[in-house]
């Protein structure tokens, strides 16, 4: 049995108050069935915090195909100081951004959130961090990589 809530992965910014925090509350057709975004799918807490703006959204859904694929190109980005991390869903637009490392583990966060997708209001967003706070990220999402697997839903 996983016991859930756990945490796929909160980002802190460079202020001490920015973050993106995605928690996994409920996971659906795990061991059974893979989802078509990859690995199982989930239902979860997303809170953005960026200056003055934060978004909490309960009932975020997404994959941990999506978490796999996220941990992967962090840590290619950790690891070599370069790069770029993404986090989006094939199919929804409702959440996305892009990491980016730029010169001495300086790391740029782009990235929009769109509760409902018919709707025309957006969160765009830019948060600045290093790879100090990256390698938390990592870690977290390792833990999901160990519970449910890569993004076929196979343990390592």
């Amino acid at each position: 049995m996983i016991d859930l809530p756990l945490r796929a992965f909160r980002i802190n910014g460079n202020n001490g108050t920015e973050k993106i925090e995605l928690t996994i509350n409920e996971i659906f057709d795990f061991p059974e069935r893979t989802s078509i975004e990859g690995g199982y799918d989930f239902k979860g807490d997303l809170i953005i915090c960026v200056g003055s703006y934060e978004a909490r959204f309960k009932d975020f859904f997404s994959s941990t195909g999506i978490l796999y694929e996220l941990l992967t190109s962090l840590t290619s980005c950790y690891n070599s100081l370069d790069g770029v991390a993404e986090y989006k869903h094939l199919y929804e637009g409702d959440f996305r951004f892009t990491l980016k490392m730029t010169s001495l583990g300086h790391t740029i966060i782009e990235g929009v959130f769109q509760e409902y997708p018919h709707l025309s209001n957006k969160l765009i967003f830019e948060m600045t961090t290093d790879q100090t706070c990256i390698l938390n990220a990592i870690n977290e999402l390792k833990q999901v990589e160990r519970l449910f697997g890569d993004n076929k839903g196979k343990l390592n």
